[in-house]
């Protein structure tokens, strides 16, 4: 497959069939393999007729890492193009490291609120996936969910379901909210880009982000909820099914797309759990076949046959 960059204009035909399912992720080199995994995974279950049309935020990804993870995906089935990183002032005030108080905020979760600017505007429409998820359902059926006048589409999330949790919106007073109002989770959304740009929707929340860091806490998901109120329409809690490693297997069997959202995740820390085994068998279908940190274990398991052959040898 073809590693090509993305322009204002997207020439061909592949970019205007109707069958083609409009993707947006964001990785640097460290979140490369899960990224292939990921789209893997979507695209195993995506339907047999449709086509995916990927886009990359590109935070510096090794050109011969690009080049594994198209190599992960199957030319007749998905393109892939990448997107330049953002470039506008307010966000390099917030990721100064120097300037402390923007410290929660990764540069993944502010490219993820700059996506209708950085998709060419013959798009209207796209769908965003985290970079640390499991597709066990046709996306396409996301793809074709009415947006209405949502700016999004999204699942609450699913320990703060609302903002007034202790953990939820800190500040949902002073915005105008209700207690019971809905708190949602960004790792999967459907994205209205024509509403958030009539409405310059990532101007706003790059400035909600500068005059309101005090009271964000959690990162993307308060600021989604801060700028857009109530204008958003939920989807349902299994396709974007958190705290994966901690799911037992009816659950997993249950949910259309597993989110690995605890700082444990199944490619860093070697693991025993049925999300985790799910992980790894979608790797095996990438160029990242073969990886498994899982080498503790496995130097256990050669240990435990070498003195088993020791004991065997001494009678």
């Amino acid at each position: 497959m073809q590693i090509s960059s993305s322009s204002s204009k997207i020439n061909g035909l592949y970019a205007q069939k109707q069958d083609s399912v409009v993707v947006v992720c964001a990785a640097d080199n460290n979140y490369a393999m899960p990224l292939a995994v990921t789209i893997r995974s979507a695209l195993e279950h995506l339907e047999s007729n449709k086509k995916m049309l990927l886009f990359v935020i590109d935070d510096g990804i090794y050109p011969r890492v690009k080049c594994r993870i198209v190599k992960s995906l199957p030319a007749e089935r998905c393109e892939v193009r990448w997107l330049p990183r953002p470039e506008q002032a307010e966000m390099q005030t917030i990721l100064n490291e120097e300037n402390a108080k923007f410290t929660v905020f990764s540069k993944a979760t502010l490219y993820r609120l700059m996506i209708p600017e950085l998709l060419p505007r013959e798009f209207s429409k796209a769908i965003y996936l985290d970079c640390d998820l499991v597709v066990k359902a046709d996306i396409s059926k996301l793809w074709e969910m009415d947006l209405g006048d949502n700016y999004l589409l999204a699942a609450c999330t699913k320990y703060v379901r609302i903002v007034s949790h202790s953990r939820g919106l800190a500040n949902w007073r002073e915005l105008g909210f209700a207690p019971d109002d809905k708190h949602l989770s960004a790792g999967v959304l459907v994205l209205n880009l024509d509403k958030w740009r009539s409405n310059n929707l990532c101007a706003i929340a790059l400035d909600y982000i500068v005059h309101n860091h005090q009271y964000i806490r959690g990162m993307d998901n308060d600021v989604l909820v801060a700028i857009v109120r109530n204008g958003w329409g939920e989807l349902d809690l299994r396709w974007n099914n958190t705290e994966a490693r901690r799911m037992t297997q009816e659950e997993i069997d249950d949910s259309y797309i597993l989110h690995y959202t605890s700082p444990e995740k199944p490619w860093s820390v070697p693991q025993n759990n049925p999300a985790t085994d799910l992980f790894f068998h979608y790797l095996r279908m990438t160029d990242w076949k073969g990886y498994r940190q899982d080498i503790p274990q496995r130097l256990w398991r050669r240990l435990k046959r070498e003195v088993k052959q020791l004991q065997q040898r001494a009678f």
